[in-house]
């Protein structure tokens, strides 16, 4: 398999090109500005001026009227603002200006279209659409239009009007005659407005009058029709008082039976009782009250003679017969009362039968009475309503007519600035122009240098896959290394494997594949690679297999090399000699000087070195510490050495595989296993790679990738 090469941009070869064209390029930008500047002082100046008109209700407080509300705030709201923008900008509003100020009488305004003749020729071989000429009219219409910027000022009510022309006083007094015929025209159209009103009130107001003298005379002729006449403290018909007289006059006489009933009752138990009645009838009775004073008379002689005179004497007798008949005449009085009260009584009632058919017939034609009301007040209704609308038709109509007659229509807008001359041209800008078109020059001009320098292949560099040493004195951190740009020297695409080196059965990857499996869960950061024995074959590269293996899964890998024969680094890196964990270790390279990346993976490789180890190094503190230090780097640390490093780094690694060159049962393999036992607590797996057939040698290389 050669070795696999690419291409990458190469950053300093672009901006060698950059700096080479610089000074054409700086050349190029002055006299493009210089040209474009002597250029521009060419053009025509466009001045521009500007009216500002605030949008507010043209009414003072006293003018206004009440009903005006809604219409002030739908003019004063977003959609009103932009409905005056469309009327400043509108064609009736520019042709009056336009008449007014005679613009069709300036050149700029009334200039020819440029070369109409080719416009024509144009179009009579077909090139071409027929323009049509338009009368002068519309072609100074059409650019006043152009130079014309109408537009409303964001969350105000202010609408600036703007002109831009060649003559400054020109755009000026356009933008102030734009104005002022917006404001003539609001005027006028509010004139016109409130003469139609009034046209249409007094119309109006002639209709309704005749109306509301025909309702109020159907109101009186159906009044008089059916005697609906009203008086009274609570403005009743006739009917109803007549109804609540009867009412009144029969609650008196049931009031006054009862009283004359209630008093015949006592009057008639007294008697019965032989007493005399407590009532004012009686009481009041002049007769009764003499004989009653005649009786005490005579008690007292009675009562006084008693006391000299028996019982049986004839004064006594005498005065005795005299006080009994003036009792009868008493009885008699009391009897006569108690026949008028049962008189006054029966009158009562009488009287009350009487009323109550009066009270009937009442009820009979207040009823009619109520139902003509009824109708009575839907007319009522009709001429009431017929009225307020005249009189309301007749407050608008004096309103308006004042208004006409007075010559008050002020306009629902006011100018608050007017257009000055101005005294710079808002076109051409000379240096921002020239500044802009420059700088978009310069970076047109850059990219089609690097487009040119791209394409033609110059700023493309190859580049190998394989692994370039790094840069010297580097050490990787958190797996970022920076390499250099070219190899330092030439390396062989494809170099044969070595002749103690040989790769892996299909059975013993299977193997490889599971103890890889085993390796990334257990999160084993140092595993250790170790052969039972070296057979007649050549030596197994299961520390490669390995290594490629992980790094497949998107581990950081990194292969330290401890054989001396070199088989591992020649199949990783395609190289001899190269300066290793030996050089490292006695401190004349660099970490960047010995790591090397496989040609076939991402992992990376420390090579055994061009020095010898001692027996001891494995265990010294250098050794150590060098091994920490790329524990921070890397995921994987894999090392290959032989039986008796491997006993001394077994207590240092997380897992240990020993590579046996025959069947488990073997000796040597078991031998093997139970020293891999006693040195280390981590586990130990046993990998079987038995020698290859003849058949297979040529597929090895292949297996190893």
């Amino acid at each position: 398999m050669g070795q696999i090469d690419d291409v990458e941009l190469d950053v300093r070869a672009l901006f060698g090109a950059l700096l080479r064209a610089l000074p054409w390029l700086l050349l190029a930008a002055v006299l493009f500005a210089s040209a474009l500047y002597v250029g521009l002082n060419f053009v025509t100046p466009r001045y521009s001026a500007e009216a500002k008109i605030l949008i507010e209700s043209g009414e003072s407080e006293i003018t206004r009227a009440g009903t005006g509300t809604e219409e002030v705030r739908a003019l004063l709201d977003s959609e009103g603002v932009a409905s005056q923008v469309q009327l400043i900008g509108s064609r009736d509003l520019a042709t009056t200006v336009v008449d007014s100020l005679d613009l069709a009488s300036l050149k700029e305004f009334n200039k020819p279209r440029f070369l109409p003749g080719f416009d024509q020729m144009l179009v009579r071989i077909g090139l071409g659409r027929p323009v049509p000429e338009g009368s002068v009219e519309e072609r100074v219409l059409q650019r006043f239009a152009d130079r014309l910027d109408v537009f409303s000022i964001d969350k105000t009510r202010v609408i600036t009007v703007g002109f831009s022309s060649t003559n400054p006083q020109l755009a000026a007094r356009v933008a102030n005659a734009v104005a002022d015929e917006y404001l003539a025209l609001e005027r006028e159209a509010r004139r016109s407005t409130n003469a139609d009103a009034t046209r249409w009130l007094e119309s109006q107001i002639a209709e309704l009058r005749t109306k509301v003298t025909s309702a109020e005379a159907k109101v009186e002729a159906f009044r008089t029709e059916h005697g609906l006449f009203s008086g009274g403290q609570n403005n009743t018909s006739l009917a109803q008082q007549k109804l609540n007289d009867l009412n009144a006059e029969l609650a008196r006489l049931v009031a006054a039976r009862s009283a004359a009933e209630a008093k015949a009752d006592m009057v008639r138990k007294s008697l019965a009782s032989g007493a005399t009645p407590d009532v004012p009838d009686v009481r009041d009775s002049q007769l009764i009250q003499r004989l009653r004073e005649q009786q005490v008379a005579l008690r007292a002689q009675i009562a006084q003679l008693s006391a000299t005179l028996l019982p049986a004497h004839p004064r006594i007798r005498e005065l005795n017969a005299q006080l009994g008949d003036l009792d009868g005449q008493v009885r008699r009085e009391v009897t006569r009362i108690l026949q008028s009260l049962d008189g006054e009584a029966a009158t009562a009632r009488a009287r009350e039968a009487d009323i109550g058919q009066d009270i009937t017939r009442a009820k009979a034609a207040t009823g009619q009475t109520n139902n003509d009301e009824v109708e009575l007040r839907a007319l009522e209704r009709e001429a009431t309503a017929q009225r307020d609308l005249l009189e309301s038709y007749l407050k608008r109509y004096r309103e308006a007519s004042s208004r006409q007659d007075g010559n008050y229509l002020p306009a629902d807008a006011r100018i608050i600035s007017r257009a000055a001359v101005p005294l710079e041209p808002t076109f051409p800008k000379k240096l921002p122009i020239t500044a802009a078109a420059t700088v978009a020059l310069l970076l047109l001009a850059i990219a089609v240098i690097m487009i040119r320098e791209l394409t033609s292949g110059r700023a493309l560099r190859r580049i190998s896959i394989g692994a370039p040493p790094m840069v010297p004195d580097a050490v990787p951190v958190d797996g970022k290394i920076r390499w250099q740009d070219e190899a330092t020297e030439p390396q062989p695409l494809d170099p044969p494997m070595p002749a103690l080196a040989r790769g892996l059965t299909a059975e013993a990857q299977d193997s490889l594949n599971s103890i890889v499996d085993h390796v990334v869960e257990s999160k084993a950061r140092r595993v250790l690679v170790s052969m039972a024995e070296l057979g007649s074959t050549g030596r197994p590269l299961a520390a490669v297999a390995l290594a490629r293996a992980l790094s497949r899964r998107g581990n950081r890998v990194l292969l330290i090399d401890l054989h001396a024969d070199g088989a591992d680094s020649k199949a990783m890196s395609a190289g001899e000699r190269l300066p290793g964990l030996t050089d490292l270790f006695a401190g004349i390279a660099s970490f960047a000087q010995v790591i090397f990346r496989d040609r076939r993976s991402r992992a990376h490789l420390i090579p055994h070195g061009l020095l010898e180890f001692g027996p001891d190094t494995a265990e010294g503190e250098r050794f150590v510490s060098i091994l920490d230090a790329l524990d921070q780097t890397y995921d994987q640390i894999l090392l290959d050495a032989d039986a008796e490093m491997a006993l001394q780094l077994a207590a240092q690694s997380g897992a240990v595989i020993v590579v046996a060159d025959g069947s488990a049962s073997d000796p040597r393999t078991a031998r093997a296993y139970e020293a891999m036992k006693a040195a280390t607590s981590a586990e130990v797996m046993v990998l079987i790679a038995e020698a290859p057939t003849v058949a297979e040698d040529a597929a090895l290389e292949d297996a190893v990738a």
